[in-house]
């Protein structure tokens, strides 16, 4: 291994030993996005408070009620739809044997919360995006490491005429395309703040740092499907569509109703079994990188790097789940009024 092939290993294992030490709860990225956020804050011309440096999820949903989305119209609303978030994705997460993509069952039934309440759902899902895109570049980072690594070893050994330059040259379109990925990554990490600070109703002002959220425990059973629509149809919201309609036009407001929130309740079940698997393969990989560093120090063998990497995506895997999870449930509690960011009474019980 070549001086800058040891150096890179040595780093990122100083890099990992500081991270499983500390655990820091706030993860700061800085970027060069002067110019994206100037040509945005040319779109708003209302006085909007600055966004909290570092921000919490807590001081996110406070800006829900000042939110335009609120008081627009609904129109206007169902003309600018959200847009999807970039790695959260809960509905493939939940359901991995689907062969079909169906990126709207992402999104709450608007038309059966509050206004306050769908855009503190907003908040949440970008928050969370932004987070998992800050993940998605520390690991894209670590693999982009590990591949130059093996790229420079095997370019070594083609020198000394151990190996084929056919080998070399596959190495090294597996390095450009992961530093692709990473650049990619870093590009994500703009967008998703971009959108967050849209959520949050001040575009021209991207936020920074996050502060990783401490979420609530959350009832081990989910509570039954009878138990919510009874609650939900208790609600001004539904009460108001329902309002005036026809049966037809009622029977399929309930219908829908019914569906979504059974696919939420079917969501947090699959959860349950993901969280599982996760928790294996997460003491796998933990055991895989003792293992790896052990040999390393040893001099044995060379694939601490490969082995930090797959830890970081199942850890990364991990976080997903663990946000997948804190949006399903607070779209159940905001169906029956109860609190965002918090297991509702009614709903903690089955």
């Amino acid at each position: 291994m070549t001086d800058a092939a040891t150096a890179i290993a040595q780093r990122l294992l100083a890099m990992r030993a500081q991270r499983q030490r500390a655990r820091p709860l706030v993860r700061r990225h800085r970027f060069a996005a002067a110019a994206l956020a100037v040509w945005l804050g040319g779109l708003i011309t209302s006085p909007v408070a600055a966004i909290s440096d570092p921000l919490s999820l807590e001081e996110a949903l406070e800006t829900a009620a000042s939110h335009p989305r609120v008081t627009a119209s609904a129109d206007l609303n169902a003309r600018l739809p959200r847009r999807q978030s970039l790695f959260l994705d809960c509905q493939r997460l939940a359901f991995s044997n689907s062969n079909v993509a169906d990126p709207n069952r992402n999104q709450p039934l608007l038309h059966l919360l509050e206004p306050q309440d769908a855009q503190r759902l907003e908040i949440m899902e970008r928050f969370f995006d932004v987070l998992l895109a800050d993940a998605t570049f520390a690991t894209d980072s670590e693999a982009m490491a590990v591949a130059y690594i093996q790229f420079d070893r095997a370019a070594v050994r083609h020198e000394l005429g151990q190996m084929s330059p056919l080998r070399v040259l596959e190495l090294e379109s597996i390095y450009q395309d992961i530093l692709h990925r990473r650049a990619a990554s870093e590009t994500s990490q703009q967008l998703t703040r971009a959108l967050l600070a849209q959520a949050l109703g001040n575009p021209q002002d991207l936020p920074r740092t996050l502060i990783i959220p401490a979420l609530p425990v959350w009832p081990t059973e989910p509570p039954s499907l009878e138990r919510i629509l009874d609650l939900a149809a208790q609600r001004p919201p539904l009460r108001a569509l329902l309002d005036g309609r026809s049966t037809a036009d009622r029977q399929l407001v309930q219908w829908e109703l019914r569906q979504q929130t059974l696919e939420l309740l079917l969501r947090l079940r699959a959860f349950t079994a993901a969280e599982r698997n996760l928790r294996t393969e997460t003491r796998l990989r933990d055991l895989k990188l003792d293992e790896s560093r052990t040999l390393y120090e040893q001099e044995v063998t060379a694939d601490l790097g490969y082995s930090m990497s797959l830890q970081s995506q199942t850890r990364l895997q991990t976080e997903r789940l663990r946000y997948c999870r804190a949006l399903t449930w607070a779209e159940l509690n905001a169906l029956i009024g109860g609190p965002i960011l918090g297991t509702a009474a009614g709903v903690s019980a089955p």
